[in-house]
């Protein structure tokens, strides 16, 4: 046999068996197919499989799949970047989670509570009337993570406050306790009371007052009460007659929130009476009516501040006026509450009257504050208030919905009126999540940060744009981030969530076969004028009517989404025609850009017809794309494109870094159709066969 038979021969041979070879052997984290590329086991990733993936959750922000649907899964939930050595991420301050899905409660609530997700917060808590909800569907159930602190420490957002105690103003008379009714007719079992979601002792249908008062007693909700029956040597529940419990509210003050039965365990019904309205009658005949309190409950009888570090109340003593601890009567007494005015009072506080920030009330000596103002004396700011990010539901899978200081995700300064926003939180009352990378470098200065609104907004479909809906259903429980979530919608070139990481070149797999690029056909109408064409949202500079088929292959090649095309004319060489006398059909064949392409599109606004009057605007062009003929020639025929689109050609790996492709041996850059080329896309497959390697040609 000849030698340079003998020569290509080898040269097919090889070429077979590099084909059927995968880069690395697929770093044995994979299965090779015919064509040499790797199918990765799960967990493996990349063209060789040689990294790690990450996990996965429901992403912070994205761009909208559809309208009101957002949050798709995202490796380390768009929050963190993937150590691809180790499959874990990394995950952005403020989250956290081994896919960043949740986020961190700020201190570990102090170590003074439980921090939990708002699905497991509406699961074992119950709102301020002892209601429960469910928090499952919305998207956050299990991302957001809020403080449940341990008594007495206050839930702002990280436990790291105590309540200060709260009483009666001692200067405005006349004001009454709440109080509470409730009959039982049972033959046997307990139950208990909520009061603001805290159970009682259990209470058995035998209880006598001074028993059921011990039991309503053990509540965290309730300091104090006096329990009287209706009728004597009455029990807590009875069969034969009518017992009407009273229950009367002697160290909690205010309107209360209704006493609420759970009583799964009775042989028999509880009814309660709260609203001020419903009359029991008793067995006697008497009529019972609840009350609603009319007490003041504020934080030092608001004859004081508050001292949230250990929790005291400085109570007032300015103008020589002087409040004390009371008794909750008006009297001195170990409450803690400022609620005891030790001397008379003639003034309202504060070295002027209410700190010269509101105005006082001469028939109780009250402040009323400015807005923005705050405090028994007025000197204190206010801080903004926003939803809350972490809050009760107020209906089943409904969140997010309560105004509360610095939205729960900051401590209010006092003495400035400004929020302090625990990170990821911004904005004037901590409403936002910021944009990754945080103020000083949003989106590391690669990217727009965007709110999930206009992300949906700014929505692309194979590169075109395609807009999309979110949040606006005010009413959609599901959506209630489409203006407080931001997110990076990165420039070109860059990728990743926060737009740290280059991208690489795609390219076409050359080791596939049976492809074909993407051929575009038009038809142009016009004898003056210009106009324009577009691809995936870039727009060529205006063009000439009659520009010739390189001018308008330079117009193409001047967008920056488009490498190189190759334009060919049917007929002449201008690329618009009266069409009364010719027909040119014009052929764009993409190059370097791969797979299924968008349409082109064309602004005729500036292009003139004689055809059809003498005004600009008149021209026109028709496109034949995915397998439509040219109307003046069928010989000419589009093509929708087939060959793939990989990062590296899928032939080497991305140096995020840079933004250079890596090849894998035998693999370099290509033109885009399989030659050598400057494309950085690993899509040239190099020739197998040298002189030193298979010897010379015979």
């Amino acid at each position: 046999m000849p030698g340079h038979q003998r020569q290509r021969l080898l040269v097919i041979f090889i070429a077979a068996a590099v084909d059927a070879q995968c880069p690395n052997n697929c770093n044995l984290k994979g299965k090779c197919d015919p064509f040499g590329r790797c199918t990765c086991f799960s967990g493996w990733t990349g063209a060789d499989c040689g990294y790690r993936k990450c996990p996965t959750h429901y992403a912070w922000a994205d761009v909208a799949s559809s309208d009101e649907v957002a949050h798709a899964r995202a490796e380390c939930s768009n929050r963190g970047l993937c150590d691809e050595g180790t499959g874990e991420c990394e995950c952005a301050e403020g989250f956290t989670g081994k896919a960043c899905q949740h986020l961190a409660c700020d201190r570990e609530c102090g170590f003074k509570g439980k921090c939990v997700s708002m699905r497991n917060f509406a699961s074992s808590q119950y709102n301020e009337d002892s209601q429960q909800f469910v928090y499952e569907t919305p998207w956050d159930a299990d991302k957001m993570y809020g403080c449940v602190c341990d008594s007495p420490y206050d839930a702002v957002f990280n436990c790291a406050f105590r309540r200060c105690p709260s009483g009666d103003d001692p200067m405005t008379p006349d004001q009454k306790n709440e109080v509470q009714y409730f009959k039982c007719m049972a033959t046997g079992g307990t139950f208990v009371l909520l009061m603001a979601g805290h159970a009682s002792g259990d209470i058995r249908t035998g209880m006598k007052e001074h028993q059921l008062k011990a039991a309503l007693e053990q509540s965290a909700a309730i300091t104090e009460v006096d329990v009287t029956y209706s009728i004597d040597n009455g029990t807590a529940c009875t069969t034969d007659s009518v017992n009407v419990v009273r229950i009367e509210f002697t160290q909690d003050f205010g309107s209360l929130p209704p006493l609420v039965p759970l009583d799964d365990d009775l042989a028999g019904t509880i009814q309660v009476s709260a609203d001020g309205q419903t009359v029991f009658t008793d067995s006697l005949g008497a009529d019972f009516v609840s009350k609603k309190g009319t007490k003041e409950d504020e934080e030092c009888s608001n004859r004081g501040i508050c001292n949230p570090f250990d929790a005291t109340c400085l109570c007032l003593d300015t103008n020589g006026d002087t409040f004390k601890s009371s008794d909750g009567y008006g009297n001195e007494g170990n409450r803690g509450d400022c609620g005891f005015a030790a001397t008379a009072i003639d003034e309202c506080p504060g070295m002027t009257a209410c700190s010269g920030a509101g105005i006082c009330d001469l028939s109780t000596y009250r402040c009323s504050c400015a807005k923005g103002f705050t405090g028994a004396d007025c000197s204190l700011r206010t801080c903004p208030k926003g939803l809350a990010w972490f809050s009760y539901p107020s209906e089943d899978n409904v969140g997010h919905d309560v105004l509360e200081v610095c939205s729960g995700a900051g401590t209010c300064d006092t003495t400035k009126g400004e929020c302090a926003c625990a990170v990821p939180f911004t904005g004037n009352a901590c409403e936002f999540i910021q944009c990754p990378g945080g103020l000083t470098n949003e989106c590391n200065k690669h990217g727009r940060c965007a709110t999930m609104r206009e992300m949906a907004l700014l929505a692309t479909s194979n590169g075109d744009s395609d807009p999309r809906l979110y949040g606006s259903d005010p009413n959609n429980g599901n959506t209630w981030d489409a203006d407080r979530i931001y997110g990076c919608i990165c420039d070109e070139g860059w990728t990743g969530y926060d737009c740290s990481e280059r991208e690489c070149t795609y390219g076409d797999d050359p080791n596939t076969y049976g492809q074909v690029n993407e051929v575009q056909l038009f038809e142009c109408a016009g004898t003056a004028g210009t106009l324009t064409l577009s691809f995936r949202q870039k727009t060529t500079l205006p063009i000439a009517y009659n520009a010739s088929r390189q001018e308008l292959e330079e117009a193409l090649e001047w967008l920056t989404n488009i490498g190189d095309v190759i334009v060919l004319f049917s007929s002449g060489n201008s690329t618009c025609t009266d069409i009364g006398l010719s027909v040119n059909a014009v052929t764009v064949a993409f190059v370097t850009e791969h797979g299924d392409l968008p349409d082109l599109s064309a602004d005729t606004s500036q292009l003139f017809d004689s055809n059809f009057g003498d005004e600009i605007g008149g021209g026109s062009v028709v496109f034949f794309v995915d397998g439509a003929a040219a109307a003046s020639d069928a010989s000419l025929v589009s093509v929708t494109g087939t060959t793939e689109s990989l990062e590296c050609s899928g032939r080497g790996l991305c140096d995020r870094s840079t933004g250079q492709c890596e090849c894998f041996p035998g693999y370099a850059s290509s033109d885009g159709v399989g030659g050598p080329g400057k494309q950085d896309d690993c899509g040239y497959r190099k020739a197998l066969c040298t002189d030193a390697w298979c010897g010379a040609t015979g």
